[in-house]
């Protein structure tokens, strides 16, 4: 009985798991409400190849006081790891059948097996399997494991074709990723320009012609030609890095140009929020930055070449240098600046769901499982 009495009033453990990079940005903000809350524990365990590649990850644990366990990316594949014993939720950033989610994947399988409520995170304006499809991954052939998938905006707008297995498990949360600098350094450059425009690349070059590839660094050049006095800084994606790892073709060349390499320690600790923060602009290939930059108020543009991104709509898009050229000289007076803005508040009402999207997440985690041992209050020993 006493035993019995202990468990009832230990708080619900909610394992976090981080496997990519990228999630961070996602689940941090979760943890920090975490910390706040008396009727959730959390647990984090990270896959230890991302801790060697991003120094920030480990950086941003610490400096919140979160501690972390390691596990590797084999041992969650075969089932080894994580230890799931005492866990009530599983929360993942990225998990789907799609290659490089196969380890969230089969974590969420193995939870489910051990009859833990769990539960995956929309991780991009662009969710492969939720709201992108392309022939690699189809709506056919991409599923989710989690028992609730959370979105950003209102479920109505999830496309036709989406299954309706995973249609049934979405739930419109809103977005718990904040742009947020104060952890990190403040960036300086030797020569500043009178403005700073940020070139955002995406996670996923694969999805573009060669000669939009082309059309991008061509005229990315000639941009940063016609504004001398502006510093265009071009920041590749720290997963994706196609520009600084994959392109074997020549930079793009300028006084004014810098390449922020992630690869590089100087670099790595910048991510996409934190450079929008003190940027004058920001132009990104289709990509959730355009949403990051939209919510800081940072006016942006949207690399189109033809594409069809109805998505985006009505954000400014680029179809040829003219825009390019456009964009920067209307960010540079403020009727311009407020015009961009305007725009920008219609696409992030469209898109997101309103309110404290954390709470929102936590809440409905905590009434799941509140809810769940009620009526079914012996722990299932998970193993």
């Amino acid at each position: 009985m006493i035993n019995f009495i202990r468990f009832w009033n230990h708080k619900p453990t909610v394992l976090v798991f981080i496997h990519l990079i990228q999630d961070l940005d996602l689940v941090l903000p979760l943890l920090v409400g975490l910390q706040y809350r008396n009727d959730l524990v959390p647990q984090v365990c990270v896959l230890d190849q991302i801790l060697n590649k991003s120094p920030r990850i480990k950086s941003a644990l610490q400096k919140l006081g979160i501690k972390y366990s390691k596990v590797s990316r084999l041992g969650v594949l075969t089932g080894v790891e994580p230890n799931l014993l005492n866990i009530q939720g599983l929360i993942t950033a990225s998990e789907s059948t799609a290659g490089p989610h196969k380890a969230a994947y089969a974590l969420t399988k193995r939870a489910n097996k051990s009859g833990i409520l769990t539960y995956t995170l929309q991780h991009g304006f662009e969710n492969v399997g939720l709201n992108y499809f392309d022939d690699l991954y189809t709506a056919k052939n991409t599923r989710f494991a989690s028992q609730k998938v959370l979105t950003w905006g209102d479920t109505a707008l999830l496309p036709e074709e989406l299954a309706h297995e995973t249609q049934s498990k979405c739930i419109a949360v809103g977005c718990p990723k904040y742009v947020n600098s104060t952890t990190t350094p403040k960036v300086e450059f030797s020569n500043p320009g009178n403005y700073l425009i940020v070139i955002f690349e995406n996670l996923h070059w694969e999805r573009y012609s060669e000669e939009y590839r082309i059309l991008f660094l061509q005229d990315l050049e000639k941009t940063a030609r016609h504004f001398p006095d502006t510093t265009f800084l071009v920041k590749p994606h720290h997963a994706g890095v196609w520009l600084t790892d994959k392109y074997q073709g020549q930079l793009p060349q300028g006084n004014n140009i810098i390449i922020a390499n992630p690869r590089n320690p100087q670099w790595e600790v910048f991510t996409a929020p934190a450079l929008i923060a003190i940027a004058d602009g920001a132009i990104t290939t289709p990509s959730t930055v355009a949403l990051d930059a939209a919510k800081y108020k940072c006016p942006v543009s949207v690399i189109s070449y033809g594409l069809n991104l109805e998505k985006y709509e009505p954000l400014p898009l680029i179809n040829e240098l003219a825009d390019w050229i456009n964009f920067v000289e209307t960010l540079q007076t403020t009727e311009g600046r407020l015009a961009i803005q305007q725009k920008a508040d219609v696409y992030i009402k469209r898109n997101l769901i309103a309110g404290n999207a954390v709470t929102r997440i936590l809440d409905l985690i905590a009434n799941d499982i509140q809810k769940k041992n009620i009526s079914n209050p012996i722990p299932k020993k998970c193993l």
